[in-house]
């Protein structure tokens, strides 16, 4: 199944939102998201079902070239003080170094 762009969204946002905003946002999801590390979010669209490999690597790679894309999806649900702290949280991760590997 193809599904277009903004259908996209919507189908992401009503799979993650909720279980993401439950019990507040988690700083280290927040983390992985802002990172880049987006395996557990793919992994669960694939198994879904509800969407094809082409689809899957085109959100990957939307996701890879602008990781916000995810986080506004996973936000849909929330409420506005939950957003603000969440995007709080996502400018203390631009505004840090990235992280290099030792070795």
């Amino acid at each position: 199944m193809h599904v277009e762009s903004h259908s996209r969204r919507e189908l992401v946002a009503a799979m993650f939102s909720g279980d993401f905003i439950a019990g507040g946002i988690d700083p280290g999801v927040l983390s992985r998201v802002h990172a880049g590390e987006h395996t557990e979010w793919l992994t669960a669209l694939d198994r879904s079902g509800m969407f094809d490999k082409q689809t899957l690597a085109e959100l990957a790679e939307q996701w890879r070239r602008d990781p916000r894309v995810l986080l506004d999806a996973l936000l849909t649900d929330a409420d506005d003080v939950t957003v603000r702290r969440c995007l709080a949280g996502w400018s203390a991760l631009d505004r840090k170094p990235p992280r290099t590997q030792l070795g």
